[in-house]
Parts: structure tokens; C-alpha cells; sequence
């Protein structure tokens, strides 16, 4: 049976659409103009960060903090193709990512800034792009910014970094998001190894191949490692880890979140994590009812968001032995 994009990209967009209100996006999800106003940065999302979208609301009020040019764009339109190449559709992929780039080129950008690391692995690893602009990921670019910016706020906790170190750019991006979280006034950085199963980042196919009951164990095993070191929170590099990590905050070891979001918080800058929030709900009736306003403004099918909601926000199912409840 051919894979159903439609209903892939559907559920990203239909998230979005869930947890965010129109007048608080600021990103771009359609194509350009033909000849639309020139940036100097193009701020890539790639597709799945908009299930998290307080995390483009984060990253985008500390590019305007720092006063650049930029464009934020990201969604279907702008797929990179890695979708389309795990399922067999390489002519498909190729088209994609080619197409991305020229619609980055209308900007006539001096550097595009990348968020999302399937893209760039797919991008820089498998298709060997050539670039026509420097391009880096969004943990590099603003920790070379760091002396520009001014913290207001000191964040007291000690927090240890989820990060990935399969590949050289992983272990770079990480080290990045270190640096970051370094520098946040009062914040202690608590070292954890990272777990090299993990492969290039948290993914559903990563926890397929390794098992369920082994991945969530790896977790555990991190987060005890993590408070073993004193830390109260464990911060995730990538978006896709902060869905995947964030449930097991219901079992009370640790809170999870993402590393912008604790870096932001020393510059005065907090936005609600409101897929976290309702994952750690449990309750789809609930979630329905917070969700109400960006459903009706948004113009989101009843029956579409139910269905939504209930399979992604439902009971976490408990793992044997493991006390309260795992993320599944």
C-alpha cells in the first residue's frame, strides 16, 4: 500500500493548528513570490517542529531580540523530500528538496539557518547537496551569537542535555546546544553521556527498531543517570525528542524540556509548551476543550481534531514495574 503523505502532513499542520492561534505565528508555510522582499537569514523549520510550535515561537523572538533579517519558513511546501525517500519515492525526494531550494533562493538569502536535523542529514548525508549559501543549524548559528545577546533573568537549576551523537554534525549541534545552556546565568550543567542507541535522534522508526520496552528503558536509564548528577531537568536538543521524552515526565523523576526553551527563560522569553501539556494531560476531553479557540479560529473539522487528540494524547500506557507511567 503507498504511503499516505496526505494524512503525514496532515497531522503536522492539523497540530499545529490545535496549539497555536493564527496571530501568533510569525512563520511562513506557503511558496513566495515570485520576487518577494530579500532576508539575509532564511530560517528553516522542515515540517514536524510545527507539532511544537512554542519552539518556533522561541527561536524566532530571539532572532528578533537580536534585530536580523530573516524570513522563518517551513511545512509541506518546503519539504526537504526525506519523507518521500524513506518510502521509495527517490525521483519524488529529489524534485522536493531541489524545489525547497530555489524557493529559499528568492529571498536571496546570505545564509540559511536549518532547524530540523532530518533535513540537514538528508540535505548534507544522503543527497550531498551543494549549497548555493552557507547554510548551519540553528544551536551553531546562536551560540556564535551569544556575546550579542543580554540574559534579564537567571535560571537556578541544574540541567542535564538529551542530546545525539551519532555523526559528526549531531555531536557539533550538541555541543552547541551546550554552550547555550552554559552560559545561562545560575543554570549548573550536569554532564550525561549520551546514549549512542539513540542513532541520529528520537524517532518512532529509532524506538521500532529497538523495541518499545528498550527504549523506554534507555530513557530511564538517562534520566536516573541525569538525576543521579542532581539535575531537575533534562533538556532535549531536537523537537522530535522533546515529543517523544516528554511523557515520562508523568513518573516524576524529572522535568523535560526543550533546551531553547530553558535558554530563552534567561532572556525573559516563555512560551507555553501546549503539546507537552496535553500529553501529560492524558485526558482527551480536556485537551478538546483548552484547544477550542484554536480549533474554531483556525476552522479545524471537529471530527478531524477528535481523532487527532485521541491518538495522539491519550492514556500513556504503563510499562511493568516501571511506577507511575512511561511515554509510549
Amino acid at each position: 500500500m503507498a504511503y499516505d503523505y496526505k494524512k503525514h502532513f496532515g497531522e503536522i499542520t492539523l497540530t499545529q493548528d490545535l496549539t497555536t492561534l493564527p496571530e501568533e505565528r510569525t512563520w511562513r508555510l506557503a511558496a513566495p513570490e515570485r520576487e518577494p522582499e530579500p532576508h539575509q537569514i532564511v530560517l528553516y523549520l522542515g515540517c514536524n517542529v510545527l507539532r511544537t510550535s512554542h519552539m518556533v515561537r522561541t527561536v524566532t523572538a530571539i532572532f528578533d531580540r537580536l534585530g536580523l533579517d530573516y524570513v522563518a519558513v517551513g511545512g509541506p511546501t518546503y519539504c526537504c523530500g526525506i519523507v518521500h525517500h524513506r518510502n521509495g519515492d527517490t525521483a519524488a525526494s529529489g524534485g522536493m528538496n531541489k524545489r525547497t531550494v530555489e524557493l529559499f533562493q528568492r529571498y536571496q538569502p546570505e545564509e540559511v539557518v536549518m532547524w530540523c536535523p532530518s533535513c540537514m542529514y538528508f540535505y548534507d548525508e544522503i543527497q550531498k547537496f551543494p549549497w548555493p549559501f552557507p547554510v548551519r543549524h540553528a544551536t551553531e548559528f546562536l551560540a556564535d551569537r551569544l556575546p550579542a545577546l543580554e540574559f534579564t533573568h537567571r535560571v537556578d537549576a541544574p540541567v542535564a542535555l538529551h542530546y545525539h551523537s551519532q555523526g559528526e554534525p549531531r555531536r557539533r549541534e550538541g555541543a552547541a546546544a551546550r554552550r547555550l545552556l552554559e552560559a545561562v546565568p545560575g543554570l549548573r550543567y550536569v554532564e550525561v553521556e549520551p546514549e549512542p542507541r539513540f542513532g541520529r535522534l528520537c524517532t518512532a522508526d529509532v524506538q521500532a527498531q529497538l523495541g518499545q520496552d528498550v527504549w523506554d528503558g534507555l530513557i530511564r536509564d538517562e534520566i536516573g543517570r541525569a538525576r543521579a548528577g542532581g539535575a531537575e531537568i533534562l533538556a532535549t536538543v531536537y523537537h522530535g525528542c522533546q515529543r517523544l521524552v516528554c511523557g515520562f515526565e508523568t513518573e516524576g523523576a524529572i522535568t523535560i524540556e526543550h533546551y531553547l526553551s530553558v535558554f530563552a527563560r534567561a532572556l525573559g522569553i516563555e512560551f507555553e509548551d501546549r503539546f507537552k501539556k496535553f500529553r501529560l494531560w492524558q485526558d482527551p476531553e480536556r485537551v478538546l476543550a483548552e484547544a477550542t479557540p484554536c480549533q474554531t479560529a483556525n476552522h479545524v473539522d471537529p471530527v478531524r481534531a477528535r481523532e487527532l487528540v485521541e491518538k495522539t494524547f491519550g492514556r500513556i500506557v504503563a510499562a511493568p514495574g516501571a511506577g507511575n507511567a512511561a511515554a509510549s
